[in-house]
C-alpha cells in the first residue's frame, strides 16, 4: 500500500485517534527558560493608520497622549487619504499642538498594509506598535507591552487583551464583546495589571488591532506582504506565521487591556476582504488553520481570563449571592437569570449547577460571561467552599436541588450564611416534580405535602433513603430558610402545608413588575364564516397539554368546527395536522422574537391546556403582555393570574377534548362574533385564604438584599494558577470538530485533491457556516 493511501485509510478507520492528534497539533517550540534581553533604546513608533471615524480616532490619539508611560515613543499618525475632511482638519490641528505626533499624509489611499509599511519603514531602528484608530489605551500600557516584548530574546510580537480581538478577546474568548458593565478602559486595564502581572502565553498569531513588533524581527522577516494582502486582513497573521517559521515567538500579554470597537475603517467591505485573506493564508500557510484550531481547543489563556472574572467579582464592592439550581432549561433558569439582571446594580450572582461525574459547575449569571469552574464531589468540596469564601459569597439561594449531591444542602451551614429557597415546582415533596406521576396528569394529594404518585416508602432520588425521609429533610431545609419564595398563592398553600412554619412569601417573578400597566384585550369582531384562531405557546409536553391539544384539534376537524389551532413552540412529538386535525405547528422560537411572532400570527385568543398545577407560567406572561384574550385551566397559578381580567376564561383543567371544543365554539359564537365581552373571572379562594405572612407587600428590588450577613471569610486573591485545577473542559462543538476535519482534509495531498473538486463557492459556504 502506498504511504498516502495508508494515511487516508488510517484516518477513516480510526477517526477518533486521528482527530485527537489533529486537534492537539500546534507548531510550537519546546518550552524553554525565557532569556530576557535589553530593550531597544530608540523611541517606539506607535503607528495609527487613519481613514474614517473621527470620534474613534480622537479617542485613540488622545488616549495614547494621555497615558502616563515611561517608554519613549513617537505617535506616528498616517492619514490614508481619508474622504472625511473633518478628520484631515482635526489631525493637522492636533499634530500642530503636540510635538509627540508625527503626521504623515498619503497622497492616495494605500490601504492598511501599505500605510502600516510606510510607518514601519519611517525609523528603521525603532520598535513599532500597530494601533488601530478604533482603540483606546490607558495607564502604562506601553511599558508593559515593551517589557513583555523583551522578556525573551526571540519575541516577534505582543498582543494584549481586548473586547474585540478573536483569540485575544475578553471576557468571552473568540467573541466580540461589550465592555463589562461599570468598567472603563483604564479601570479594566488596571485590573489586568494587578491580576496577571507579567503573564504571557504563546499564540499562533498576533492580532493587529494593537501589536508590538520588535525591530530586530522586522529586519530579519521583512515588512507586511502588500502583494498578497492588498488593502488589509491577514497581513499580521502572515507576518506572525513567517516569524514563527524562523524561530520567533508571538505572545499574548494577559496583564494589559486595550479597548477595540472593531470594523471602523473598512465598513461593509470587511467581509469580502476577510474571505480573500483566508484563501491566501491557506495557500501560503497550509497549517495555519490547524494551529488556530489547536490553540482554541487548548485555550491556554483561560485561567488568566477566569482570574480577571474573579477580580471583577471581588473588587466590585457588591454583595455576592450563590444561586443553587439544576442543569436543565426552563422557567427556573430563566428566573435566576432575570433576577440577576434585575439586581445587576445591587448584587453579583453566581450559579451552581450539577454536572456529570459527581461534579458541580460554578458560573457567573448572564449570557455575556464565560466564567466557569468545576469541582468534583466529595473530594473537592472543601476547595469549593474555599473558592466561595474567596469570592466573598454573602448569601445562598436554593432554586432547585434536582441532580445535586446532598452535601450541597450544607453549604449555608459550612459557610456560616443565611439562605433563601424558591419553590419553582413541587420537587420538595414530589419526585415527579409536577404532582403528575407516570400518567403526566395531575393526580392530587393525599394530604398536605403528600402527592398520590410517590409512596412514602418508595426510594428517594439520589439514594437519599425513602421518600418519607427525603421529604422530612426537605421540609427541614425550607423551615430553616430566611424566606421561602413562591410565585403564586396556590403554590403558597401547597408549600405551607408541606412545611408548616416555613416563612413563605408570595412574590411574582421579575418579568412583569407588580405595578405594570398591562394592555387590556381588545379583540376584533369575527365574522360568522371566519374561524376562531387559537394559539398555544411554549414547549409542549404531555404535562403541558400537547395530547389534549391534538385530540381537540382532531375533534374540530371531525366536526368541521370553525376553530383552528396553532402552536408557537417545540412539541415533544409530531402532532397530527390538516386534514386530520385543524392544527398548525410553527416550531421553535427565540424568546426575544415571541412578541413579533404573536403579532404576525394575529390569533384571537391563547389557550393553556396544562395538565399540572404550575407555580407560574412565563408564556402566560408573554400573552398577557401582548394583550391577548386567554383561556386557562382552573389549576395552579393560572386562575389567580387572570382574575379580574377582561376577555379571560377559566375552564376545568380535566375537560375532555369534546368539552374543550364545545367551550371554544361557545366562546366564538357568544363573544367574538357579537363582540360581547364575558364576565370578569372571579377572585380565587386561594388568594383570600393565604396566611398574613404570605400577603405582605414584598419586592426583590427593595427587600431581597436587606440584612445580608457578612461575607463567608476573605482569602488571598485567586490567581490563574489557583484556578487552573478547576477548569471545566467542554467537549468540542460539532462545528469545531467539522472545521478540524476540513483542515485535515485540506492538508492531506490525496484528500485535498478530492476537496478541490468541490466548487469554491460551496467550500466557502461550508467553512463560513462552520466558523459562524
Amino acid at each position: 500500500m502506498q504511504p498516502r493511501l495508508r494515511s487516508m485509510t488510517s484516518f477513516f478507520s480510526s477517526p477518533k485517534r486521528e482527530f485527537g492528534r489533529l486537534v492537539g497539533r500546534a507548531r510550537s517550540a519546546p518550552a524553554l527558560q525565557p532569556r530576557p534581553v535589553q530593550p531597544n533604546a530608540n523611541p517606539v513608533d506607535v503607528i495609527v493608520p487613519v481613514y474614517r471615524g473621527l470620534a474613534d480616532t480622537r479617542l485613540c490619539i488622545d488616549s495614547v497622549l494621555a497615558s502616563p508611560v515611561c517608554t519613549p515613543y513617537r505617535l506616528v499618525v498616517i492619514n490614508d487619504a481619508s474622504p472625511d475632511p473633518e478628520i484631515t482638519a482635526w489631525l493637522r490641528e492636533r499634530a500642530a499642538a503636540d510635538r509627540r505626533i508625527v503626521l504623515l499624509e498619503n497622497s492616495e489611499n494605500l490601504g492598511f498594509v501599505g500605510t502600516v509599511n510606510r510607518g514601519m519603514a519611517l525609523n528603521p531602528s525603532s520598535d513599532v506598535v500597530l494601533l488601530n484608530s478604533d482603540t483606546e489605551v490607558a495607564n502604562d500600557w506601553l511599558d508593559r507591552m515593551r517589557a513583555a516584548a523583551y522578556g525573551d530574546a526571540r519575541v516577534a510580537s505582543v498582543t494584549p487583551l481586548s473586547t474585540n480581538a478573536t483569540i485575544c478577546s475578553y471576557p468571552r474568548f473568540c467573541r466580540d464583546n461589550r465592555m463589562p458593565a461599570g468598567y472603563t478602559t483604564a479601570r479594566l486595564d488596571g485590573l489586568c495589571a494587578r491580576t496577571n502581572p507579567g503573564l504571557v502565553i504563546d499564540v499562533p498569531t498576533g492580532v493587529g488591532f494593537c501589536m508590538y513588533i520588535r525591530r530586530d524581527c522586522l529586519q530579519e522577516i521583512g515588512l507586511f506582504d502588500t502583494e498578497n494582502f492588498g488593502k488589509g486582513y491577514g497581513e499580521e497573521n502572515d507576518f506572525c506565521q513567517r516569524a514563527a517559521a524562523a524561530g520567533w515567538r508571538n505572545l499574548h500579554l494577559l496583564d494589559t487591556f486595550v479597548l477595540h470597537t472593531g470594523g471602523v475603517s473598512f465598513g461593509v467591505s470587511k467581509r469580502p476582504r476577510e474571505e480573500a485573506a483566508m484563501q491566501t493564508m491557506r495557500r501560503l500557510h497550509p497549517n495555519y488553520e490547524g494551529d488556530i484550531l489547536a490553540f482554541i481547543r487548548a485555550d491556554p489563556a483561560r485561567p488568566a481570563r477566569l482570574a480577571m472574572d474573579v477580580a471583577r467579582i471581588t473588587e466590585c464592592g457588591l454583595p455576592v449571592v450563590l444561586a443553587v439550581t439544576h442543569d436543565r432549561s426552563g422557567g427556573t433558569m430563566r428566573h435566576v437569570g432575570e433576577l440577576a439582571k434585575h439586581l445587576a446594580d445591587q448584587a453579583i450572582f453566581l450559579v451552581l449547577t450539577p454536572a456529570s461525574g459527581r461534579r458541580v459547575l460554578l458560573r457567573l449569571a448572564g449570557d455575556a460571561e464565560e466564567f466557569e469552574l468545576a469541582f468534583r464531589l466529595p473530594d473537592q468540596y472543601e476547595r469549593l467552599c474555599d473558592v466561595l469564601r474567596a469570592l466573598g459569597v454573602r448569601h445562598v439561594h436554593f432554586h432547585h436541588l434536582i441532580g445535586h449531591d446532598p452535601s450541597i444542602r450544607d453549604l449555608p451551614r459550612v459557610l456560616g450564611l443565611a439562605y433563601d429557597f424558591t419553590a419553582h415546582d413541587y420537587y420538595s415533596y414530589c419526585t415527579w416534580i409536577s404532582l403528575t406521576g407516570r400518567r403526566d396528569r395531575y393526580v392530587g394529594e393525599l394530604a398536605a405535602g403528600q402527592c398520590r404518585c410517590c409512596p412514602p416508602d418508595m426510594a428517594a432520588p439520589g439514594g437519599a433513603g425513602t421518600v418519607a425521609q427525603w421529604r422530612a429533610a426537605n421540609a427541614e431545609l425550607l423551615r430553616g430558610a430566611r424566606h421561602v419564595f413562591v410565585p403564586s398563592h396556590d403554590a403558597a398553600r401547597r408549600i405551607s402545608g408541606f412545611a408548616p412554619g416555613a416563612r413563605v412569601v408570595v412574590v411574582g417573578h421579575t418579568d412583569i413588575p407588580p405595578d405594570a400597566d398591562l394592555p387590556q384585550p381588545q379583540p376584533a369582531v369575527r365574522a360568522q364564516h371566519a374561524p376562531l384562531r387559537v394559539v398555544v405557546v411554549g414547549a409542549l409536553s404531555r404535562i403541558k397539554g400537547a395530547d389534549v391539544l391534538e385530540a381537540t384539534a382532531h375533534e374540530a376537524a371531525r366536526r368541521r368546527a370553525p376553530i383552528e389551532f396553532h402552536v408557537l413552540g417545540h412539541v415533544y412529538r409530531p402532532l397530527r395536522s390538516r386534514p386530520s386535525a385543524y392544527l398548525t405547528v410553527h416550531g421553535k422560537y427565540e424568546e426575544e422574537d415571541l412578541a413579533q411572532l404573536l403579532a404576525k400570527l394575529d390569533p384571537d385568543l391563547a389557550w393553556f391546556p396544562a395538565q399540572s398545577p404550575e407555580t407560574y407560567c412565563y408564556t402566560l406572561s408573554a400573552v398577557l403582555k401582548a394583550g391577548l384574550p386567554v383561556v386557562v385551566p382552573d389549576l395552579g397559578a393560572f386562575p389567580e393570574r387572570v382574575q379580574g381580567r377582561a376577555w379571560s376564561w377559566i375552564r376545568p383543567w380535566n375537560s375532555s377534548p369534546t368539552q374543550w371544543l364545545d367551550d371554544f365554539i361557545a366562546i366564538h359564537h357568544r363573544h367574538f362574533m357579537p363582540g360581547i365581552a364575558p364576565a370578569l373571572p372571579e377572585r380565587q379562594s386561594c388568594c383570600q385564604d393565604s396566611p398574613p405572612q404570605q400577603r405582605v407587600a414584598w419586592s426583590y428590588g427593595r427587600d431581597y438584599l436587606l440584612n445580608l450577613g457578612a461575607a463567608a471569610g476573605r482569602h488571598a486573591p485567586l490567581r490563574a494558577a489557583d484556578l487552573e485545577p478547576f477548569l471545566f473542559r467542554r467537549r468540542m462543538t460539532p462545528r469545531l470538530r467539522l472545521l478540524a476535519v476540513l483542515d485535515y482534509v485540506r492538508t492531506r495531498p490525496v484528500l485535498s485533491s478530492v476537496a478541490q473538486s468541490v466548487p469554491t463557492r460551496w467550500r466557502q459556504r461550508v467553512s463560513d457556516w462552520l466558523s459562524a
